[in-house]
């Protein structure tokens, strides 16, 4: 009896297993076409700049697809995605392997450098700069100069209070977010802050929610006065068009402020938050998945353009001249 119901027990085990595998279905395999349609998928699905830039990505798809082959090497596979998100036209796109990353820098490439921290270094800083955590602050008598490299660099209340202390009965700041390629929105933010004294309405985020290109939900941004030191006297923000993303949301907010005047050239843009994937293969996705609209309703994809357009000319440089800090001082001595 016992080796009846052993039995019936085995044959039990060996059918439910049966079973089993029957209902499971194996990982499709990781071809070329598999990565490529994933690539193309997931960008259709959280990219948020298709009716801001005119790109029919359903043609775009149609232009590659039939490049891909079941032959492809991961490098030729890589390129033609690459290629494929550069119709993009977006620095927040970017497509990471372990031997290269795609990159889009058209946005700054065409227009001028106007910046040379090397002569800030060396013909107004000339050693007496000091550091207050991530800025670079230099006193210039009646005018405080900052430089602030990187909004990747936190700035803690400590920092700030430092700024806004030394600025007491000084008849502005000059602060220089050239070449800041962005970082944190909450660091921007945090800095902006310090430099109102009233709540002040910055704009609209729109962020994604699915699959349509036009499936987002608004988030309305205000931008609130600190509770503790702050400065509210005349400011001036320098920009160039390496003043990306993060940078160009903070040139945003304090645009908003009526004591903040902009010299130098168009900030780079860079209005989209970005979403990571990561692929079947190993690489990984990166795509702008939200948009930002200042007050007025103007997307600030493209870039925030300054009050005051400056450029450093070549015969200025040569002699130690930054045209764009003279420009703001001239503005802050007339006032």
């Amino acid at each position: 009896m016992r080796t009846t119901i052993n039995f019936l027990i085995a044959v039990a085990i060996i059918l439910l297993s049966a079973c089993e595998k029957a209902l499971i279905k194996s990982d499709p395999p990781v071809t070329p076409e598999v990565i490529f349609d994933e690539i193309w998928t997931f960008a259709d699905r959280h990219y948020s700049f298709f009716e801001y830039k005119g790109i029919d990505w359903d043609e775009v798809y149609d232009r590659y697809r039939p490049r891909v082959s079941a032959g492809m090497n991961p490098v030729e596979l890589f390129d033609l995605s690459a290629e494929m998100l550069y119709e993009l036209q977006d620095g927040h796109v970017n497509l990471v392997s372990p031997f290269d990353r795609s990159r889009y820098w058209e946005w700054y490439l065409d227009s001028p450098e106007n910046f040379s921290y090397s002569l800030i270094e060396r013909n107004y800083y000339n050693d007496n700069q000091r550091f207050i955590g991530p800025l670079e602050y230099l006193n210039m008598g009646d005018i405080i100069y900052v430089y602030y490299g990187s909004f990747a660099r936190t700035i803690d209340p400590g920092h700030l209070d430092i700024l806004i202390g030394n600025l007491a009965n000084k008849n502005g700041l000059i602060l220089d977010v050239r070449n800041n390629g962005g970082g944190s929105i909450e660091n921007a933010r945090r800095l902006t802050e310090r430099f109102t004294d009233t709540v002040r309405h910055v704009g609209t985020n729109f962020v994604k929610t699915g699959p349509g290109h036009m499936d987002f939900r608004t988030e309305e941004i205000h931008i609130k006065p600190y509770d503790g030191m702050r400065y509210t006297g005349e400011i001036i923000v320098l920009t160039n068009r390496k003043s990306y993303s993060a940078t160009t949301y903070f040139t945003q907010y304090m645009n908003a402020l009526p004591n903040v005047t902009f010299v130098g050239d168009t900030t780079g843009g860079g209005g989209g938050l970005p979403a990571f994937h990561d692929l079947p293969n190993g690489w990984l996705l990166r795509v702008s998945s939200s948009k930002f609209h200042s007050p007025e309703g103007i997307n600030i994809e493209s870039g925030i353009p300054p009050h005051v357009q400056a450029d450093m000319t070549p015969e200025s440089m040569m002699e130690g001249v930054d045209d764009i800090i003279e420009k703001a001082l001239e503005i802050l001595e007339t006032d």
